[in-house]
């Protein structure tokens, strides 16, 4: 695990999976079923701030790596508020509407859209 970018986290920094890993030698699908541990619960799979603090700390990340990417992520997570909530007035609405429309003409205007449908027209 190392210092992700995840703007998920309700508070600290995020962890990820790296790309680096250790290969090992393939499992019987039987034997794995055999020895598998239990299925664990949504509760038990998540980490709270310390243990993901304490896990990035002792892969080697420092305290400042940390706050920045708490920062990161807390910039994230207003940029997004933000675009919720310009998203929900009228305005911004009717605009993306006026653009797909545009975009439509746009497409219709273009030579190469009616030489695919030329042959329709020609009898």
């Amino acid at each position: 695990m190392i210092l992700g970018d995840n703007p998920c986290v309700t508070y600290g920094p995020p962890v990820t999976l790296d790309w680096d890993y250790v290969e090992f030698n393939p499992l019987p699908v039987d034997e794995y079923e055999f020895h598998h541990p239990p299925r664990r619960t949504i509760r038990e799979m998540g980490m709270n701030y310390y243990r993901r603090k304490e896990l990035l700390t002792l892969a080697g990340h420092s305290e400042e790596e940390l706050k920045m990417a708490k920062k990161e992520v807390k910039k994230c997570k207003s940029n997004r508020y933000m675009t919720r909530q310009l998203a929900s007035y009228p305005v911004v609405k009717m605009q993306a509407t006026i653009e797909s429309a545009l975009r439509k003409c746009r497409r219709l205007l273009k030579d190469d859209h009616w030489k695919t449908e030329r042959h329709l027209f020609v009898q």
